[in-house]
């Protein structure tokens, strides 16, 4: 089987660079036998928590917010938590002109955790993948950290079960919650993988902000330290941060719904676009050459639109917003998302 270019080389950026990634090489010799893996064990009963970072290269806050914590020598109080500096050598890449190319080398990290990918791994990203599943599958709850293209509102993604839901909902994050049913979103993502190994434990993935803005790091450290300390692992004396972005009007519950993929090169958005926008049935949202794609329902918002559509790829995910209605709503062409 060929392995598709990772298609995330574009050669500038207009997002502003306030944070660049930091040196890991000495945090390499992790003690699980597992370069850039640190278990750190409590010695006392409880969960297994598994934190990772980097699933794509440019995404540096969750670096971030995992250098603070082994700095800082934060410990479980019991349990184990293991933290996971994923697709570091796609992270190395990095080029301030280039921000977005080191996502991944061969492929997107966050599509390959299936048996048929990990089963005869051929890329770089399926042999790291292989190397970390054991951790991924042996834990009781999950968070990986990402952050996002554009300076939309921090989001948490997870699948909608009673677990997930009532964690994510007592972690008092402030920001959209993204819901979606096992098996009918991006088949080989992270947490669906540990999904389907954990009983009754968490599975959530924490989009943060924009990739590299400073604000984005702060978040993903109040989000880590909130995750840990809702599992009661965290010292009481370790202060709370508060979060790194004020909520907004996108605040509230979404189930995602459909992922468009671009037919042509010619897919263009109706108005631009970063967002949260939201839409009415039968609203113009993009066209593909010369196909209309309208909103196929009410309280209709794009999530996580492509910066460049590329042909084939992913464009735009569209989800459902479940918590108000969308009358009298209409937010697209608005920048108030903007952070």
């Amino acid at each position: 089987m060929s392995v598709p270019p990772c298609r995330f080389s574009i050669a500038e950026s207009d997002a502003p660079i306030e944070l660049l990634p930091r040196d890991l090489s000495a945090w390499q010799q992790g003690n699980c036998g597992v370069d850039y893996v640190h278990r750190l064990d409590s010695g006392q009963q409880g969960p297994e928590l598994v934190i990772q970072a980097l699933t794509h290269g440019n995404e540096i806050c969750g670096a971030n917010a995992l250098l603070w914590l082994l700095e800082n020598n934060i410990r479980p109080l019991k349990g184990a938590l293991t933290l996971i500096f994923a697709n570091v050598d796609a992270y190395k890449t990095f080029d301030p002109q280039r921000p977005f190319a080191s996502r991944c080398l061969d492929e997107d990290m966050n599509r390959i955790w299936l048996p048929s990918r990990l089963t005869c791994p051929n890329s770089l990203e399926t042999r790291r993948a292989v190397a970390l599943l054991p951790f991924v599958e042996n834990a009781d709850s999950l968070l990986d950290l990402h952050s996002t293209t554009f300076a939309v509102a921090p989001m948490l993604i997870y699948p909608q079960t009673s677990s997930n839901r009532d964690f994510a909902d007592q972690l008092g994050f402030p920001f959209p919650h993204l819901l979606y049913d096992l098996g009918s979103y991006h088949p080989g993502i992270l947490i669906s993988e540990h999904e389907q190994n954990t009983d009754g434990g968490v599975s959530l993935v924490a989009e943060c902000g924009q990739h590299f803005a400073k604000a984005t790091t702060a978040q993903a450290l109040a989000v880590t330290l909130r995750f840990i300390a809702l599992h009661g692992m965290l010292d009481p004396a370790v202060e709370l941060p508060e979060w790194g972005y004020q909520p907004d009007s996108s605040a509230g519950h979404y189930r995602i719904d459909t992922v468009l993929t671009a037919q042509s090169e010619q897919f263009r958005f109706a108005e631009s676009v970063r967002g949260f926008e939201q839409y009415n049935k039968g609203e113009l949202i993009a066209t593909d050459d010369q196909e209309l794609i309208a909103a196929p329902f009410d309280n209709c918002a794009l999530i996580m639109p492509a910066r460049v559509p590329v042909a084939g790829e992913e464009v735009v995910t569209l989800a459902e917003r479940l918590d108000r209605s969308a009358a009298g709503q209409k937010q697209h062409g608005k920048q108030e998302q903007e952070l």
